[in-house]
């Protein structure tokens, strides 16, 4: 796959098309079958290849049309005019000029994504010319692929920020040569030719003027996908504590997406094995049809059951906001964790799953709050509500999981009733915001809890949960 088209697949997935790797194989094949000259073919032929469904094909169109419009052409200046003007008799210098406008306006010349413009993929040979002498004869081929290497070498193409605009222009001027260039315009004003070293700044003045242009195409034409992914992958490790409210849109879309993730990889179905133990009633039943003869053999196959989990939330303080993400997330893995039973407490403990059967997770979970948040935390009584409501209904197959920080300021926190639901649970898991380098100081009660646990781990950002989530699914 060349340059262009795997950024151009880069650029359909931070715009929320999925390009699989086996669409970008055909992709590239179509590309072999059609060339880059055809633009409007070229856009026919991708979009059935890369674009599923009617919003992926506006999205697909909409990136085409900025990503193969990229233009490298030169702003005129005074100086450029002087300089054709001057160059306008010698017939092999108006046959290069020619040769520089039907460049610029080559479709080929905008098959890329701004640091290639070239149609193959292949590398640009290198110049034999000085960036001094290109700009001097004002070769604009040679200053395009100059330009256009210099945009591969620094990876313009990973451009993500507006404060890096200057950064990266930067770079591509000191690759293109802009060392040598400033070392022949001091030359020459120490010669006395002001007139040569004005000049010649003057061209690098334009220079500059398109590699920025170059640069801010480049941001437009990316940044919005990379910011985004940029600002949800720092999302999913920051401290769930420390998220602002303004970031709760982005972190429920962050929630659904993993949990959609999760959902896929434990819903797919599993290949019936010949091997195990043979069954021999379903055997004899299905070759009735055949007088008996055993064509179709049939194997016992191991029953997965989806577990029961009971998760059990301390929404006072800063725990809340963490009991709020992990609560949504439990209930958007509804296909694979049908039954979610949701307890929340502070003081007492009562059961909130009416509320998420009734108004969804991200309305019922700020209901849930504040309904039982805002008293001081008491494990021992909400350890004893939550026994007395389902204690009967833990089984081998109950996943409970406890959210909380194990402070009970002071109180008994009960850990011979987290003793007997572990001998009954399955598992029993503790999430805890706090880092294990604290548990125990103060209030705390972690290392009276954590022996009593099957899990007892430090749970503090989207990451962390997403993990601790994909093993309870993959150990049920």
């Amino acid at each position: 796959m060349n340059k262009p088209l795997a950024d151009f697949v880069e650029m359909l997935r931070y715009a929320d098309v999925s390009v699989s790797i086996s669409e970008s194989l055909d992709a590239a094949e179509t590309i072999q079958l059609f060339g880059y000259e055809d633009r409007g073919l070229l856009k026919m032929a991708l979009a059935q290849v890369m674009a599923k469904t009617i919003e992926e094909h506006d999205t697909f169109e909409r990136c085409f049309d900025e990503f193969f419009s990229y233009n490298l052409g030169f702003k005129a200046d005074e100086t450029d005019a002087e300089s054709e003007a001057e160059d306008a008799t010698p017939p092999d210098n108006t046959a290069a000029g020619g040769a520089n406008d039907n460049q610029s306006d080559s479709p080929n010349n905008g098959a890329g994504n701004g640091a290639g413009g070239q149609s193959s993929g292949e590398a640009i040979p290198a110049p034999d010319a000085t960036l001094t002498e290109m700009l001097e004869q004002n070769d604009r081929t040679a200053l395009t692929m100059a330009m256009a290497r210099a945009a591969n070498a620094v990876n313009l193409s990973g451009i993500v920020l507006m404060t890096q605009r200057g950064l990266f222009t930067r770079r591509i001027m000191e690759q293109m040569g802009l060392d040598q260039v400033n070392r022949e315009i001091t030359a020459r004003e120490r010669a006395g030719n002001n007139a040569g070293a004005e000049n010649l700044s003057a061209r690098v003045e334009n220079l500059f003027d398109t590699v920025r242009d170059l640069v801010e195409r480049q941001l437009a034409l990316t940044s919005s996908g990379k910011a985004k992914q940029f600002r949800q992958d720092i999302l999913k490790k920051v401290r769930l504590s420390n998220i602002e409210n303004r970031d709760f849109k982005h972190m429920r879309n962050i929630v659904r997406r993993m949990a959609k993730r999760l959902t896929d990889l434990n819903s797919r179905t599993r290949k019936v094995r010949n091997r195990g133990h043979l069954d021999i009633r379903k055997t004899m039943r299905r070759n009735v049809a055949y007088d008996g003869i055993l064509f179709e053999t049939h194997w016992k196959q191991k029953h997965k059951d989806r577990p029961k989990v009971l998760a059990v939330c301390d929404v006072s303080g800063s725990v809340a906001t963490v009991a709020r993400f992990l609560l949504l997330f439990l209930y958007s893995l509804n296909e694979v964790l049908p039954k979610v039973r949701s307890f929340a407490f502070s003081g007492t403990l009562g059961e909130v799953t009416d509320l998420f059967d009734k108004y969804g997770p991200e309305e019922a979970v700020p209901m849930a709050i504040d309904r039982f948040g805002g008293r001081s935390t008491d494990y021992g009584r909400s350890l004893e509500d939550f026994k007395e409501l389902v204690f009967d209904e833990i089984d081998n197959r109950t996943t409970v999981i406890f959210l909380g920080d194990g402070r009970s300021n002071g109180s008994d926190p009960r850990v011979d009733i987290l003793k007997e639901i572990k001998l009954r649970a399955k598992r029993v898991i503790w999430l805890n915001p706090e880092r294990k380098s604290v548990w125990g100081s103060g209030d705390s009660e972690m290392p009276r809890i954590a022996p009593y646990c099957t899990t007892a781990e430090t749970c503090n950002s989207l990451a962390k949960l997403e993990l601790i989530i994909r093993d309870l699914l993959k150990s049920s």
